[in-house]
């Protein structure tokens, strides 16, 4: 039975300067997690409010449609989101489970809300003798290194595709294990935190959230002081000393980068960007905008190069350049009311309607490049950049089909 625990901590200072939601399962709410970083991010000057939404077990694509977590994610314009996978599934191949997908569509709820906040992907650690339930379909699991390996890839691939930082708890885990295993990190299930895990964990947050040790801090969270000490100067070496590994040189905001396209006539397309900055956009055929949704005529099939210049909210500026080889005019694209499907930097992202079976993309020349049969609410298909045709088979027999590009 699946223990069911939402947590909303509510703000114990009035006039705190960092805001923080957790989104994730048990092990954020075990030892209660969010708190022991407030309450170690104050022994150090910080003041922080902090929130969850934490049911147990439960997954990055659950949490991406899961109200009470979408919500917490539009009550306030957040510092940073922290976004935690099940535990097991976070080590597994993110085209079977759907991870990559969750993930990219939380933080695009969380950029819509407010592009200034940071994304966190929480790296969980390997359980203690390995995974003996995915132990036989994927031997790495077998063992604790084999599936902390796999956390290491997949979080931070997470983070460099969606621009977020890798809180790297897993990789410090793995430091404590190697050089004190007289510190326990488990409880008696092999999986879950003890008091020491969790505050092993405060101390990696806040070295990523804030960029300074925690070597100083006083608080303990009652455990003895030296093995205290010991955490806090692993915890701190684990990020500050691998700061680009986790991410963490990437600005916050929205980069230049479109998000999406659609045809809204049969020569023109419209670019898609989800920042409230300033835009400035230019085609090499001489036209330029300063919408955040602006619509380009082509009269003729040809190579157009594209420019967007972009000043978001944080004070940061990018630039993305892009070329775009149209080989006819003409094609519309048709999407179903509930249907969602968009080129983006990552690929093409489809999120189906609840009758759609089957999706089939073609390049321009009409080559099938991807297809699959649709058995999840989010699809991520990895493509290089370009246009691309996408059709749609629905349980009726019906076929729905349109154009997509991805930058």
């Amino acid at each position: 039975m699946r223990l069911l625990a939402l947590l909303l901590l509510l703000p114990t200072q009035l006039f705190s300067q960092t805001s923080v939601l957790f989104v994730g399962n048990s092990y954020i709410y075990s030892n209660d997690l969010p708190n022991m970083l407030r309450q170690l991010s104050l022994s150090l000057g910080e003041n922080m409010t902090v929130a969850s939404s934490a049911p147990g077990g439960y997954r990055l694509t659950e949490h991406a449609t899961y109200e009470p977590t979408l919500t917490a994610i539009a009550s306030q314009p957040w510092d940073y989101v922290i976004l935690q996978e099940q535990s097991q599934l976070g080590a597994l191949p993110p085209e079977i489970t759907g991870s990559d997908a969750g993930a990219a569509a939380l933080v695009d709820a969380i950029e819509a809300n407010h592009e200034c906040t940071y994304p966190v992907f929480y790296m969980t650690w390997g359980r203690e003798n390995g995974d003996a339930l995915n132990c036989n379909d994927f031997p790495y699991m077998c063992t604790y290194a084999g599936m902390q390996q796999g956390l290491y890839d997949n979080y931070v691939d997470f983070a460099e595709t969606n621009d977020g930082y890798v809180a790297p708890v897993g990789e410090a885990w793995r430091v404590v294990r190697d050089t004190h295993p007289e510190i326990a990190l488990y409880v008696s299930d092999g999986s879950h935190p003890s008091v020491a895990g969790t505050y092993l964990a405060a101390n990696v947050f806040h070295c990523t959230l804030f960029g300074t040790s925690t070597v100083a801090s006083t608080y303990t969270a009652g455990l003895d002081a030296a093995v205290a000490a010991t955490l806090r100067t692993i915890a701190s070496n684990t990020v500050l000393n691998a700061t680009t590994t986790w991410n963490m040189d990437v600005p916050n905001g929205t980069d230049a980068y479109i998000t999406g396209t659609s045809s809204t006539a049969p020569n023109n397309i419209t670019y898609y960007h989800p920042g409230a900055g300033t835009h400035s956009w230019t085609c090499s055929n001489g036209q330029t905008s300063t919408e955040a949704e602006p619509t380009f005529t082509f009269s003729a099939p040809g190579t157009y190069t594209f420019t967007h210049v972009y000043d978001d909210p944080c004070g940061n500026t990018d630039t993305a350049t892009w070329q775009l080889t149209l080989t006819t005019v003409g094609l519309p694209e048709t999407i179903g009311a509930t249907r969602t499907v968009r080129g983006e930097q990552r690929g093409l992202f489809v999120m189906p309607d609840a009758s759609d079976v089957h999706i089939a993309i073609h390049d321009l020349r009409g080559a099938i490049v991807a297809e699959r049969d649709l058995r999840t609410t989010n699809e991520l298909f990895s493509l290089e950049p370009g246009s691309y045709v996408w059709t749609i088979d629905q349980q009726d027999g019906s076929r729905v089909s349109g154009r997509c590009i991805v930058p």
